[in-house]
């Protein structure tokens, strides 16, 4: 066989199997009598052609009058008219055809995918049409500039389109949308985002169009990473690229580089990188953990972006729910959207503001009589008082949580309320009973966020109880496990007790570096509170190590962010190791002022024992004892004996020492009035 007639055989074979392929469709072919367009010109304009409201009939025989009575009620659909004239090659474009549609057809069972109902073509004419149900509500972007929507009902929108994005790139082989947009994602009646015209790109592309000389392409250069401006392929990377900036479409309203409409001013800034043109942090200040994911999808080695599944894990703990429908009153807030703007509230650090929203939606779950509502919201208000340090206020919304769970037998509600209950509980061994146990369902389920976080709390418990191996390996597990989930908050508490493991057993130095990791990490997340955590255990270190100025400076800024978190315990913590920091300097007067506020910010958080509260209320004794005011330090010798008490038999040998200072002060004091009184008499 001639070299030419092997290429004409290879052709012939493609050609039959592209045939063969194409018959495989014949249940999805839809005769076009079936088609009745409807007379409102209600167009929607789109890359790869025109989309046409119509009503799909049932028979494409019977008048629609008789098929109306015979038969359901026509279906209202969206057709979209493919532009396939200027394809190329007739067998290419059959080809490209094929493959799109088929890869559509059997994306079936997911609701953030529009639903494939069928196709028409005469490719011979190079016409085709693609039907679809028709979504009311148009696109996102046209959905939301109707409406005023709440941060958890856009970060619902945006978590719809990741989901149906992981749920593409998890298939055998992947499937990459490769045209992600605003205009190329619907909302349905139930107001839920859902991804169409995946493929499309690829079908032009395949079909004979080049990529930049496409209309479809060139419409679409804002959403392109750099790569594909460089001729490269679309990949599930370049995906994850272009919906970091639908979710800004989402979020802002705005289109990418929206002020520029030169395609080769867009192309320069996209080279120049989309984070130095997006003002995220002041525009997403709400969600900054948003904001950090963006940033990362928009890496421009292709390598370094997040998975779709690692983004979507991020949005899981964020909280969203689905926009109230437009038959709802315009003022009405349904228990979900209270629920998670409390959700919202207390992570900024509102917790007055968070813990009312919450209080409303549980009540009006009640009212419902929704049962899985209400366990959610009893788990939030664990988690908020959690996030206000405030340990006693955890155990009832966490213990009714778990008797609501059990009963629903919901397992992952379970498991939460455990880990709060374990949190809550003051006896180290109960603590990780409870913990082992929600671990165990987490494994079960697979859900990696709370896996991570119930071994954050094993570790920091085996430290407590001195068992370091095991406390690393199993904060170590925790990080690995936080890191390639995506799940950045969980990333960040494991490497917080990670440093203070490694501070224990005397590695200094990776101690620090792993405080700065999560410290960054916090920062650019905007978690203040663990962010002044992060600054608190550096600066205690500092201190430790009497490098004093760098300790007090981070101890300012940990007190600072505190203040602005409303994160009580820890600027109580803060302010009690700042005044041992200027009392080390020397600097008393500064260092009473700072303890003084320290203790009065710690009586809102600690009516049990606090083993770090006691010694700063004896130095505070001290420094009183120190300036010569005597009545001042008696009293703070009195406070912290009371506070010793608290912790029983093992402090009687603190409360001793207490004593014998009182009585040294009393003698010492009494011994100046005599020599002060034998003076006078002297004198006189």
């Amino acid at each position: 066989m001639t070299t030419v007639e092997s290429v004409d055989q290879r052709k012939a074979n493609r050609k039959l199997a592209v045939d063969e392929a194409y018959k495989t469709l014949e249940e999805y072919h839809i005769n076009r009598r079936r088609i009745v367009f409807i007379a409102n010109d209600e167009r929607r304009a789109g890359g790869y052609g025109v989309v046409r409201q119509a009503r799909l009939r049932a028979s494409s025989y019977l008048p629609t009058w008789i098929s109306s009575r015979l038969n359901d009620p026509p279906q209202v659909v969206a057709v979209k008219e493919i532009k396939l004239s200027a394809m190329y090659d007739p067998s290419d474009m059959k080809r490209a055809f094929t493959k799109e549609v088929l890869v559509w057809s059997r994306l079936k069972g997911h609701p953030g995918i529009a639903k494939f109902l069928g196709f028409c073509a005469d490719l011979g004419r190079k016409e085709a049409w693609l039907i679809s149900p028709w979504e009311p509500y148009g696109n996102v972007s046209e959905f939301i500039s109707g409406r005023k929507l709440e941060v958890p009902e856009k970060l619902s929108l945006a978590y719809d389109t990741i989901d149906a994005l992981a749920f593409l790139h998890q298939l055998d082989p992947p499937v990459c949308h490769g045209d992600l947009k605003s205009a190329n994602v619907l909302v349905n009646l139930e107001c839920r985002a859902v991804l169409c015209d995946f493929g499309l790109a690829r079908l032009y592309e395949d079909s004979g169009f080049g990529r930049l000389e496409s209309t479809a392409f060139k419409g679409s250069i804002r959403w392109c990473s750099p790569e594909l401006l460089d001729g490269k392929p679309r990949t599930a990377s370049s995906d994850i690229y272009s919906w970091a900036w639908l979710v800004w479409e989402i979020m802002t309203g705005e289109l990418p580089y929206g002020e520029a409409t030169a395609d080769y001013v867009i192309m320069r800034k996209i080279f120049e990188g989309p984070v130095t043109h997006a003002n995220g942090e002041s525009r997403l200040r709400d969600c900054l953990q948003l904001w950090d994911l963006q940033t990362r999808c928009w890496a421009v080695d292709p390598l370094l972006r997040p998975t779709s599944a690692m983004c979507k894990t991020t949005f899981e703990y964020l909280p969203h729910c689905p926009p109230t429908p437009k038959t709802a009153g315009p003022h009405t807030r349904s228990a979900a959207l209270l629920e998670n703007l409390g959700d919202l509230e207390n992570w900024k650090g509102n917790h007055k503001a968070g813990d009312a929203y919450l209080e409303q939606a549980l009540r009006l779950f009640e009212e419902e009589g929704n049962d899985k509502g209400i366990a959610s919201v009893l788990n939030k208000q664990a988690a908020a008082a959690y996030r206000d340090s405030n340990r006693p206020k955890i155990v009832k919304p966490a213990s009714a949580a778990l008797e609501k769970c059990r009963s629903l037998q919901d397992d992952i509600g379970v498991a939460r309320a455990l880990f709060w209950m374990a949190y809550a509980e003051p006896m180290v061994e109960g603590a990780i009973r409870k913990l082992q146990e929600s671990e165990e369902i987490f494994r079960e389920r697979g859900n990696s966020v709370g896996l991570a976080q119930c071994l954050e709390r094993l570790g920091e418990l085996y430290r407590q109880q001195g068992k370091t191996e095991k406390a690393l390996s199993t904060l170590e597990e925790a990080v690995d496990i936080a890191s390639r989930c995506g799940d950045r908050v969980g990333e960040v508490n494991a490497l917080t007790t990670l440093g203070a493991v490694h501070w224990g057993h005397h590695h200094l130095d990776q101690a620090i570096s792993t405080f700065q990791r999560a410290h960054d990490i916090a920062k650019s997340i905007g978690w203040e509170h663990e962010l002044s955590t992060c600054l608190c255990r550096m600066g205690s270190l500092k201190l430790q190590q009497g490098i004093h100025a760098e300790g007090e400076e981070l101890l300012r800024e940990s007190v600072r962010v505190a203040r602005s978190s409303n994160a009580g315990w820890r600027l109580a913590q803060a302010l009690r190791l700042l005044g041992q920091c200027f009392q080390a300097q020397g600097r008393l007067e500064e260092a009473i002022q700072a303890l003084e506020e320290s203790y009065t910010i710690d009586q809102n958080f600690t009516p049990a024992f606090d083993p770090e509260l006691a010694p700063a209320v004896v130095l505070l004794g001290e420094l009183k004892s120190t300036l010569g005011q005597m009545e001042e330090a008696l009293a703070w010798y009195d406070k912290a004996i009371a506070e010793y008490r608290k912790g029983g038999n093992t402090y009687k040998g603190e409360i001793s020492k207490c004593l014998a200072a009182k009585d040294a002060m009393m003698l010492a004091d009494m011994n100046r009035r005599d020599e002060g009184a034998w003076r006078s008499e002297a004198s006189s």
